[in-house]
């Protein structure tokens, strides 16, 4: 099976187009959108609500369909991407791409875990934080009205997931697992594996 080179960038699908166009609907008038203001009930920096919608319009473009999460599925599983790699995306410099972050999720927009795997340093067991997961939540797709359209993406992206499923002879739920958790299962299977 021949893999078909995507004719759209993931910024322009349909569903991150209609996106992108709630958001400059916003941004002509802030003040009507509650959800824009302040916790205290004031309107935000104009300055600020551009970069959010920056911020929100590469994570939307960048979601996994299925899963809501902030990567691309890859052969070997699921690339997360991180903060830094936003904020190039966004050409944003990081510290404002995590002031963005911080009151997205304050708004409950966005979750992100943080993971954490053990690993031997200096002979002893260690935490070590594993890429963080980003997700969209679907809070924020009824705030901007966006349930109808993303439960349509939703369906589409099935078909596109079994496909390279298929493709690279992986099972869907290899593909939509984060690497870095993968690797981190493995290796937990390795030491609770029984001796040969």
């Amino acid at each position: 099976m021949i893999a078909k080179t995507p004719t759209k960038t993931r910024a322009q699908r349909p569903f991150a187009a209609l996106h992108r166009d709630r958001w400059s609907g916003y941004l002509k008038t802030p003040s009507g959108q509650v959800s824009l203001l302040t916790p205290c009930g004031r309107a935000t920096q104009r300055r600020f609500l551009k970069d959010i919608a920056t911020v929100m319009d590469c994570l939307v473009s960048n979601m996994c369909l299925r899963t809501r999460k902030i990567g691309v599925v890859a052969r070997n599983g699921f690339f997360l991407y991180t903060w830094e790699k936003i904020a190039l995306t966004c050409n944003l410099p990081l510290w404002r791409v995590k002031q963005c972050a911080a009151r997205a999720m304050e708004n409950g927009w966005i979750e992100s875990t943080q993971p954490r795997g053990l690993t031997m340093h200096k002979g002893k067991p260690a935490y070590v934080c594993l890429a963080s997961i980003k997700r969209i939540t679907i809070k924020y797709i009824k705030l901007t009205g966006l349930k109808e359209a993303f439960a349509a993406a939703h369906a589409a992206a099935k078909k596109s997931i079994v496909n390279k499923s298929k493709l690279y002879n992986k099972p869907i739920k290899t593909l939509l697992t984060p690497i870095t958790l993968l690797a981190k299962f493995k290796r937990d299977k390795d030491v609770l594996a029984p001796p040969n």
